[in-house]
């Protein structure tokens, strides 16, 4: 039976919440044998050397001696291959890194950790099935798997079904207006003009929340754990993706947005039809420009009424609660290790429930 040694994402106060609870609830229900988190990246952003960083997470394996580690996205951790290595050296485990951030060579390339961390692991999973794969084969990786971007029930719990009238808006935006000065993010010229021919579109119906927007329905940065209340004021949620030609890629607006209940409107990549089906698809109003992807916007609200839309959220939040959970894509990495979890059972146990209201 697995131990598992947990190294998340962490920053300041925030916490990978529903991959922390789903480790102590496999561990209590017996599904693992042992389950540990060890926060390195919190603890070198929050002042500690990595090498002190890292000499604690060398006797947590050590001492715990892990069959599976599940690593995610760990730039700025200092780690580098030898590090990497003796890791390797303290314990007999399978290694499992979560690359669930887009980069692209050369412009926007791998942290060198992530190189560090993928070239002695046995699994990478990341969240394209083109250019973000190819960051790792090309560095020698052999085993790399496709996870979509997910959403974490913890941090936007069910609210309810949503209301079928009293919307503040048509529709809501949250993204930043990047600018980079040297380099940047691929396609971010897209996205402004995408917010721009949106506002030209729909005027002060539009909330846009983000740094850097201005003009009608400009509404400034908004915290993250407030946007589903943000999603759930408009009928329709919009971005224009980052990385958009990359096959099979959203990012986890997209999940978020579902899950809290609304029809996403977003940029159309390759691969969509394969893990969309048609029925999940009436949630989704999809193009491959800005300028189509606002006229699509518009059309949409003019040929739907309420009930149109409420249909199509109950679709998609579905879809969302069923398929795109942090929990699950938790129990799916691990078994990726050989942890044998029963993925159904292991739902079953979850504390935060998948709403029952959700089904069509």
């Amino acid at each position: 039976m697995a131990r598992v040694l947990y190294v998340p994402n962490e920053v300041g106060s925030w916490r990978q919440l529903a991959q922390r609870r789903a480790l102590r609830e496999l561990a209590a229900s017996g599904r693992i044998e042992a389950g540990e988190v060890f926060s390195l990246l919190h603890r070198v952003r929050g002042g500690e050397s990595p090498s002190a960083a890292f000499a604690a997470l060398a006797s947590v394996v050590r001492e715990f001696r892990p069959t599976i580690v599940l690593m995610q996205h760990l730039g700025g951790t200092g780690l580098d291959r030898d590090a990497m290595r003796q890791l390797r050296s303290l314990a007999d485990f399978v290694l499992v890194y979560h690359e669930g951030d887009p980069f692209r060579w050369p412009l926007h390339a791998l942290p060198r950790e992530a190189r560090a961390i993928g070239r002695v692991a046995d699994v990478v999973f990341v969240s394209g099935r083109s250019t973000f794969p190819k960051n790792f084969t090309r560095i020698g990786v052999r085993d790399v798997r496709y996870l979509e971007w997910g959403f974490d029930p913890d941090r936007f719990p069910d609210e309810g079904a949503p209301a079928s009238a009293g919307r503040d808006h048509d529709v809501v935006v949250i993204a930043h207006r990047n600018t980079p000065r040297l380099r940047g993010l691929p396609d971010w010229r897209d996205r402004i003009a995408f917010v721009d021919a949106l506002q030209d579109a729909l005027g002060d119906q539009c909330a846009i929340y983000g740094r850097g927007w201005s003009g009608p329905g400009a509404l400034g940065p908004l915290p993250f754990d407030h946007q589903q209340r943000a999603i759930r004021s408009a009928w329709i949620s919009a971005n224009w993706d980052h990385f958009a030609s990359e096959h099979s890629y959203h990012s986890d607006r997209l999940a978020i947005s579902l899950a809290a209940g609304s029809v996403h409107a977003t940029t159309l990549h390759p691969g969509f039809d394969e893990i969309f089906s048609d029925p999940v698809r009436e949630a989704m109003v999809l193009a491959t420009s800005p300028s189509q992807l606002v006229r699509s916007i518009v059309d949409y609200l003019e040929r739907t009424g309420p009930q149109d839309r409420l249909r199509a959220m109950a679709v998609g939040r579905s879809h969302a609660w069923t398929h795109l959970r942090f929990d699950d894509q938790f129990v799916h990495m691990l078994n990726a290790a050989g942890a044998s979890i029963d993925v159904a059972s292991a739902a079953r146990i979850w504390s935060v429930r998948t709403p029952v209201d959700v089904h069509v």
